[in-house]
């Protein structure tokens, strides 16, 4: 019986498959069941920033197997206690609450944000967002979304969600007053198509979160773990915000989210108001700790470089193709290259799938290129040789 008609008897049709069957993966590539390689620039989503089947990783996720994968939040956990250290190191004095996903980490953040406002006055427990923004799948979270594709059909939500346009400085102060608890951002919309907030924007929501006591939270569950050429997102603006929250690459494909707040904050709340059974548990940090051991300064120079490869390689296909590719977003490995109209993305990513290159998309019509850390110029090189054979197809254009 063939894998999609066992699907269709067996799994809710949550997803909408490209046509391939991954079996395993190494480094910057994965193979189907027929043993077929194709070139990774997927990723999982930014989750395995270190590419598949990394030995380092593997090996203490291995070493932690054979000792104890769980038991429970009720007892204490010492790779909990060095993994928070380890977050703090690379961010600012923090405390942590451990997790298993983005959304879970942003509903932790959200219920902090609401129990940290409403300590401090009645209705003090209004969230600012921004259209185009992705926060997760959950109630809560699609909630302070700023896409409506994400909520339709899921009514009633909850409610005390402000949204107001990324970068609009006049908005936010419009809409910054003491009945705010949290403003949350994405230093660049992953879904939303790869845009980064401005130094102003981000500046004045820095501002107006003080003045008015409100907690100012990234949502780092894509661009952390060195995705934007720093270890986190905020690490490109000159600030610091209250928190933060991570998962996707923090595993490198172990579940494990976080969220991270400053020790203030943390301090306000009580046991019992909030949970998770397996948050934090022995596998999940095992395979972060050394996840945040490889994320030193020599991985970010290499980013860094990448990043600049792919903004001169991708220039010159913009420059032969300019009626196609609208503009190029580049952000240490966070891709966005924003097409014509004329085009379907999905398309061109079933195109790529057909020359053995796994791809995304993002916002309207947007290829997103989310690339292991264990590529190199060559990899670059042959993406964009095939992404130039593609746009000269006629059978795309």
């Amino acid at each position: 019986m063939e894998i999609k008609e066992l699907e269709k008897e067996w799994l809710i049709p949550f997803y909408d498959r490209f046509n391939i069957t991954i079996k395993k993966g190494k480094k910057h590539y994965v193979f189907d069941e027929k043993g077929k390689k194709y070139l990774d620039f997927a990723s999982g989503i930014a989750v395995v920033n270190f590419g598949h089947a990394n030995r380092k990783i593997n090996n203490a996720i291995k070493k932690q197997i054979d000792s104890i994968t769980h038991a429970s939040n009720l007892y204490y956990n010492k790779l909990q206690i060095e993994l928070a250290k380890k977050i703090s190191e690379k961010s600012f004095k923090a405390k942590v609450f451990f997790c298993n996903s983005g959304a879970e980490a942003n509903e932790a953040a959200i219920k902090v944000a609401r129990l940290y406002g409403n300590s401090k006055k009645a209705g003090k427990n209004k969230i600012i967002a921004l259209y185009n923004s992705f926060h997760g799948r959950t109630i809560a979270t699609i909630s302070m979304t700023g896409q409506e594709k994400y909520k339709k059909g899921f009514e009633p939500l909850l409610e005390n969600f402000i949204f107001i346009e990324a970068n609009n400085v006049k908005q936010l102060e419009e809409n910054f007053n003491e009945e705010i608890c949290a403003i949350f951002l994405e230093a660049i919309q992953g879904e939303g198509g790869i845009n980064k907030l401005t130094d102003n924007f981000v500046k004045k929501a820095r501002e107006l979160a003080t003045k008015f006591d409100a907690l100012l939270i990234f949502d780092e569950v894509q661009t952390g773990i060195g995705r934007t050429g720093k270890y986190f997102g905020y690490q490109n603006f000159d600030i610091l915000p209250d928190g933060f929250t991570l998962a996707k690459g923090l595993g490198n494909g172990v579940p494990i989210g976080a969220f991270v707040v400053k020790p203030e904050i943390a301090d306000m709340m009580k046991s019992g108001l909030h949970a998770s059974t397996f948050g934090g548990n022995f596998l999940a940090c095992a395979s972060a700790l050394k996840v945040l051991d490889m994320l030193d300064e020599k991985i970010l120079k290499k980013i860094n470089y990448l990043s600049e490869i792919f903004k001169m390689e991708l220039e010159k296909i913009k420059q032969k193709f300019p009626k196609i590719i609208k503009e190029i977003r580049i952000y240490g490995l966070m891709i966005g290259i924003e097409l014509s109209d004329k085009l379907e993305v999905k398309d061109i990513i079933n195109k790529f799938i057909s020359k053995n290159i796994l791809t995304l998309r993002a916002g309207q019509n947007v290829l997103r290129l989310l690339p292991p850390f264990t590529i190199g110029e060559k990899e670059i090189l042959d993406f964009c040789n095939v992404f130039e054979d593609i746009l000269k197809d006629g059978e795309v254009l």
